[in-house]
């Protein structure tokens, strides 16, 4: 892709610290802050701001492994996205997607929940363009959603967007997400192998099993897909992670960390992020992050970076 913006791709590559085989073996998983500055890289040397959404183009089913290969040929779309959301892990460390059903509405997610991510508009650009390739898949190559939301500023040029996406548009949102009617998830799969799906469910669980366990980036991830829902205690997320309370307290405390600290600091960069990229004001940030109070939400902001949530948006105005 980079070929046609007329710049090479393998002195780019060498400074992210990946190789074409990291990006394209989809049984690989490439660490999130190396993709998150190879994006950051290339739409500085290519001046496209929205190289997010070109990249997301070619991202489908098949791009996520095993998780994708499970998704293809689950009995129903709505299995589909359980499959690929509890598998993710295994193709994505940094970023977790969710679904959610509201009244007839049904929302698919993405949250990332890596700290320090400095291209957060450009991933966000990325993932709504894969998720919608995602449902066309298993929809139809006719499939639109109700709505696209970007948790980003509405940009200079938003024809790319509407021409790519597709869909209205809703900028300055709390998350990253596609909206759609929720009848969509009882639809049956085309072409889906039941047969295959239960040997590929066998190996996927194998895969989690055996994964190298990362008891930070488990809770952070964990935290990351239940806080849009407000269901966030230590209890909610040792429950998902399948332990006792206290049994994660203790090992996180063993770790040198504790709950309370990982979620603070989940909150802290989701927030960031929200005042960097958006224009939403500070209540509905402190809302989309688990605080009811916008007082209590700007107290804890102060404590975790020593400025105001206002004052943070000014200085980064104010150097960009």
């Amino acid at each position: 892709m980079l070929a046609g913006f007329n710049v090479p791709s393998e002195p780019i590559l060498r400074t992210a610290n990946l190789t074409r085989h990291d990006l394209e073996d989809p049984e690989r998983s490439a660490p999130f802050p190396d993709v998150d500055r190879l994006i950051g890289l290339c739409v500085r040397r290519t001046k496209c701001p929205h190289f997010g959404l070109l990249v997301g183009q070619h991202v489908n089913l098949q791009s996520f492994g095993i998780a994708g290969r499970l998704a293809r040929n689950a009995p129903s779309v709505g299995a589909a996205l359980q499959d690929l959301a509890a598998h993710f892990v295994l193709h994505d460390s940094g970023g977790v997607p969710s679904i959610a059903i509201h009244d007839d509405t049904a929302t698919l997610a993405y949250g990332i929940h890596t700290a320090g991510v400095r291209n957060a508009d450009q991933v966000y650009d990325q993932s709504v363009v894969s998720m919608l390739n995602v449902m066309r898949q298993l929809c139809g190559a006719g499939w639109k959603p109700d709505a696209v939301l970007l948790p980003r500023k509405r940009p200079k040029d938003i024809r790319p967007y509407r021409e790519i996406l597709g869909a209205p548009l809703q900028f300055d949102a709390v998350q990253c997400a596609i909206a759609f009617p929720a009848f969509w998830l009882a639809r049956p799969v085309a072409d889906a192998d039941p047969l295959l799906h239960r040997v590929l469910q066998d190996r996927a669980s194998a895969d989690l099993s055996g994964r190298e366990p990362t008891l930070h980036g488990d809770v952070r991830r964990t935290i990351r897909l239940l806080l849009p829902a407000c269901r966030c205690s230590r209890a909610d997320v040792a429950k998902r992670l399948g332990i006792h309370p206290r049994t994660l307290g203790r090992r996180l405390q063993e770790s040198g960390t504790t709950f309370q600290a990982l979620l603070d600091d989940t909150r802290a960069q989701m927030a960031k992020q929200l005042l960097l990229d958006t224009r939403l004001p500070v209540a509905r940030i402190a809302a989309g992050v688990g605080y009811d109070d916008p007082t209590i939400f700007t107290r804890a902001f102060t404590r975790w970076t020593g400025l105001t949530p206002s004052q943070f948006r000014l200085k980064v105005a104010e150097h960009s």
